[in-house]
Parts: C-alpha cells; sequence; structure tokens
C-alpha cells in the first residue's frame, strides 16, 4: 500500500505541476515550499523507512500523512495573497484530495476514514469560493461532491482491502488453532493408550502378585509396588505440567503450511527424528517466529538483483527442537536494531524467551546474511 500511494503521489505530481509553480504568486512562496514537500514528499520517506518499519508502525505512518495533508490544505487558506484567481484556476491543493483519505483508510476503522472522507471533501468549498472571490458558490459545492464521489471510489477499495487483509489473518490463526486442537487431541489419545498399558503392565501386575503374596516372594512384590507407584506418579507429574501436547507431525505439517503460505522462496527440511510430543503452547510459539523471521527476510534481505536464498531447518532430538531460519541477503548489524521495533524484539525474541526451556537468537552481519534460530529443550 505505501509503494502504491507514493506512486500515486508522483502521478499526481506530474498533472499538478504546472499548476504549482502558475500559482506561485497567489500564495507566500515559503508556504508554497513547505506544503509541495510535506504533500509530495512525504510518501516518498514512507517508502524508504517501509523496510524497516512493522505493519503497526507502517498505519501509523499512513495515518500521520492523512492528518499532514489537510493540514496543507487548510493551511492554503492564512497563506492565500493576490487573489482573486482566475475562474478557470483552482487551488492545487483541492485537486489531490484522494491522496489523503486513502491513507486515512489504511490507518483507521472504516466509519473513521469515510467521515475523514466527508469532512476533506467539503472542506474544498469554502476554500474553491475563497480562491475565486466568492463569483461562483455553486461551482465550488459542485466541485465538492464530486470530489466525493471520486475519492470514495479509492477509499471504498482500500477499505475492503484492508477488511479482507484482516479476515485472512484471521482465518489463518483459526486453522492454525484447530490444527493444534486436532493435535492435541491425537496426543491425549496416544497418552490413553500409555496409561491403558501401564495399567495393564504394572497395576494389575502388582494387584495379582499381591494377591498371591503368600506364595510368591513378598521382598519382590514390595518392590513391584514401588515401582508401579513411581510410575503412576511420574505421569501425574507429566500430565500436570503439560495439559496439551501435540505429535511433532503436527509441528512440521504446520510449519510446512506457514512457510508456503509466507514464501515461495524458502527450502525446508528436517534432521533427526523425535517420538515424544511437545506441549502445543511450545510449537504454536515456535511456528509464530518462524514465520516472522521469515517475513523479515522477505522485507529486509533483498539488497541487489540477485535473488535471496532462504533454507529453514528444523532439527529434531529426543529433548530439544530447534528451528533455524537463514538467508544470505544484506544482513544487518543487530546492535542498531531499536528496541521498539516489534518483528525482532517482540515477535521473535520476546515471544519465544518468555516461554520456559525456550530460547531465540539471532545473528547477522551487513552483507553476510542472517540466522535467526529458535528452539525449545525439555
Amino acid at each position: 500500500m505505501t509503494t502504491v500511494l507514493a506512486a500515486a503521489t508522483l502521478f499526481f505530481l506530474a498533472l499538478t505541476a504546472s499548476s504549482f509553480f502558475d500559482q506561485a504568486q497567489y500564495s507566500y512562496p515559503y508556504w508554497q515550499l513547505v506544503a509541495g514537500i510535506a504533500v509530495f514528499g512525504t510518501p516518498l520517506v514512507m517508502v524508504a523507512v517501509a523496510p524497516w518499519s512493522s505493519l503497526h508502525q507502517l498505519r501509523i505512518l499512513h495515518g500521520a500523512y492523512a492528518v499532514i495533508f489537510t493540514i496543507a490544505v487548510l493551511s492554503w487558506v492564512p497563506a492565500f495573497i493576490n487573489g482573486p484567481m482566475p475562474g478557470e484556476m483552482a487551488p492545487w491543493t483541492v485537486g489531490l484530495t484522494a491522496l489523503g483519505t486513502v491513507p486515512a483508510a489504511i490507518a483507521w476503522r472504516p466509519v473513521a476514514a469515510w467521515a475523514f472522507l466527508l469532512g476533506n471533501s467539503f472542506a474544498i468549498t469554502p476554500i474553491r469560493i475563497l480562491a475565486d472571490g466568492g463569483a461562483d458558490v455553486s461551482l465550488a459545492v459542485q466541485f465538492a461532491f464530486f470530489t466525493i464521489t471520486v475519492c470514495a471510489a479509492f477509499t471504498a477499495v482500500a477499505t475492503v482491502a484492508m477488511g479482507a487483509g484482516r479476515e485472512v489473518d484471521a482465518a489463518t490463526a483459526a486453522a492454525r488453532t484447530s490444527t493444534m486442537r486436532a493435535a492435541a487431541l491425537t496426543a491425549r489419545g496416544e497418552e490413553q493408550a500409555h496409561l491403558d498399558a501401564l495399567v495393564h503392565d504394572e497395576v494389575i501386575a502388582t494387584i495379582f502378585a499381591a494377591a498371591g503374596a503368600g506364595r510368591s516372594d513378598s521382598s519382590s512384590t514390595r518392590l513391584q509396588a514401588a515401582r508401579t507407584i513411581a510410575r503412576l506418579r511420574e505421569l501425574k507429574d507429566a500430565t500436570a505440567s503439560v495439559p496439551e501436547l501435540i505429535h511433532v507431525d503436527y509441528l512440521i505439517q504446520g510449519l510446512t503450511t506457514s512457510i508456503n503460505e509466507t514464501t515461495d522462496a524458502a527450502t525446508f527440511t528436517v534432521e533427526g527424528t523425535r517420538r515424544k510430543p511437545l506441549p502445543s503452547s511450545i510449537a504454536s510459539a515456535l511456528i509464530e517466529a518462524t514465520v516472522e523471521a521469515l517475513r523479515n527476510s522477505v522485507v529486509h534481505a533483498a539488497a541487489t538483483v540477485e535473488p535471496v536464498s532462504r533454507d529453514v531447518l528444523l532439527r529434531l532430538a529426543t529433548d530439544r527442537v530447534e528451528i533455524s531460519v537463514t538467508d544470505d541477503g544484506q544482513g544487518f548489524d543487530p546492535q542498531s536494531v531499536p528496541a521498539n521495533r516489534l518483528g525482532i524484539v517482540v515477535s521473535i525474541l520476546g515471544r519465544v524467551q518468555a516461554l520456559s526451556g525456550a530460547y531465540a537468537t539471532v545473528v547477522s552481519k551487513p552483507g553476510e546474511g542472517t540466522c535467526v534460530t529458535v528452539g525449545w529443550t525439555e
């Protein structure tokens, strides 16, 4: 969306350039310069900082530009001099209303975006009346309604696109939750089978041994009973500490789906094996951290026309699960990443390291690629 806004800005700049210079005599020179930089320069700055900004920060930037644009339009009134303007001429700012209303639709909820559109469109009426000295009020009103019609089309497209994006995110999260729940049910079934086997092999055998204690070695019976009690206690403690477990196959399935949804330019490899299930909360955190690492790589790694190679490696072991996301892109200096950068600090490091037994590291150097590692140890 930021790139589209910048392209639209350049398009409108080409259309408005002649009017911009022709109207220089009707406003204070410094206002003309500052307003031009604010309206046409701000989107270019947004494009420049977009690769280093989170989605939340980009929405804030779009909202800020909408406000800046409105200020530039309204400030034309006190900056207006040497009027009135010729009837066929209109202030160059009033023909660019869509540049402010579309970013508002990206940054804010639909109700606020549509209210912003109406406010900006009707604000054109007094500006047009002031510009031509009040010669034709009806023309100014007609232009305001025409602006509403044109901007409404662009705002509707932006609103639908943002709504669709939110629905896709919600559907993805719901699908992941459903998969984890199904995995948890499977794991519970496996645990139930394990419990049934324990009851058959240990508990019943101990009961039979105790029933025939008079014909068997009582010391061996006591040892068997103690061993059975210990195994039951271990099972109880494990069930209490890990309420929801999933099989490793579901982790692999979730990773495969998430990687494919994030980028089609990454290879996925699995090393080692693991029979023991793992907590669903750990699996979910590892998958989401992997997706965030891949998303950062897609946005930030490319520096030249050469394609960037990305590899996701899942290492499985009896006491460990580890995922590495590696690319050969431009890299960066981790020490220079601001503390408020949500992608690295919260989505990867903070989310994973907040879980017991989990860890996350980011290794990168400018020009040498990046390796993000997340894992969990029992």
